[in-house]
């Protein structure tokens, strides 16, 4: 009790919650303690990481929910898939209501690809503010890190290969411009606007895709450099079959997080887990009811007297 209590005054300190506010962030800490395989403290850490983000009462109370689902799929920590949550979303302007849209993006990236969520997360650190930068979704960022983490090109590496295409292609010097027209390769459209990650990635296979081995290495390493072009020529060389699986999945990712929650639990040791998490929600109960009498007790107030008759 002492420990819950604790760590929802350092959220309120961090997030400046208090009130009607605080009480809210607690009540949804413990519901979630009920609900899920994660207890009301284990919340509350998450809440913490969300504050540090500067995420406000509302934003804490719409994104709480996806972050325990996606850290319960993915079997991480809860601290660290909260930091990775609220960060990338930052950096993609997504809104914290989005964040079961996030999480079921993560979720379907790491079962359908060789990766996973804390791979992932490290991949964004790099190239999430670019890609953000550039208007490019979550989703397709997803996609372009799971075919290149198939190709074993993964975490901080995938993502700065990746944010490294992008910022070439963005800002291509003269001779890698030069190459970028003689394959018909662009991120704007005829009319002038971006065009989506999506869209890049299919002009770049469409692209380089027909060349032989040794024209793809020599314009990947003009347009994208020695470091960069082993993961533009991962994403170019992907199957179709691949590429369409994967997109398929993190574009049709609803309730992904939740689906994968449930069957990582669908055993006696989630069981118990579970039934620890209730465990603790009775025990908080307990402590609220003997809250007031233990601080009188640590005041050092005395005990009523019972009158003499």
């Amino acid at each position: 009790g002492m420990d819950f209590e604790a760590a929802m005054s350092e959220v309120g300190a961090i997030s400046g919650a208090t009130g009607d506010d605080l009480q809210a962030l607690e009540d949804i800490a413990k519901e979630m303690g009920a609900t899920t395989k994660f207890s009301a403290s284990q919340a509350a850490e998450g809440l913490k990481y969300m504050a540090m983000a500067g995420w406000d009462t509302q934003q804490m109370l719409d994104g709480l929910p996806g972050v325990l689902n996606l850290a319960a799929a993915a079997g991480e920590d809860l601290g660290l898939v909260s930091d990775i949550v609220t960060d990338a979303m930052t950096a993609f302007s997504m809104e914290a209501k989005q964040a079961g849209e996030f999480a079921d993006t993560l979720a379907a990236a790491s079962s359908s690809a060789n990766t996973n969520v804390a791979m992932l997360g490290e991949s964004f650190k790099y190239v999430a503010p670019v890609a953000g930068a550039l208007g490019f979704t979550a989703k397709d960022t997803s996609i372009a890190l799971s075919l290149m983490a198939n190709a074993g090109i993964k975490g901080s590496q995938s993502g700065t290969a990746l944010r490294t295409m992008m910022t070439n292609l963005a800002k291509p010097t003269d001779q890698m411009q030069k190459a970028m027209t003689e394959y018909g390769i662009s991120l704007t459209n005829a009319d002038g606007s971006m065009k989506s990650l999506d869209q890049v990635m299919l002009n770049l296979r469409e692209s380089l895709g027909g060349l032989t081995e040794a024209e793809q290495a020599a314009a990947a390493a003009t347009i994208f450099g020695k470091e960069a072009m082993s993961g533009a020529l991962a994403i170019v060389n992907a199957s179709e079959e691949d590429y369409n699986k994967l997109a398929g999945a993190i574009n049709n990712s609803t309730g992904a997080a939740e689906r994968m929650s449930k069957e990582m639990q669908d055993n006696l040791q989630g069981r118990l887990t579970e039934l620890k998490s209730a465990i603790e929600g009775a025990a908080l109960q307990l402590y609220e009811a003997m809250l007031p009498a233990l601080e009188k007790l640590v005041a050092g107030e005395p005990a009523p007297q019972e009158s003499a008759t």
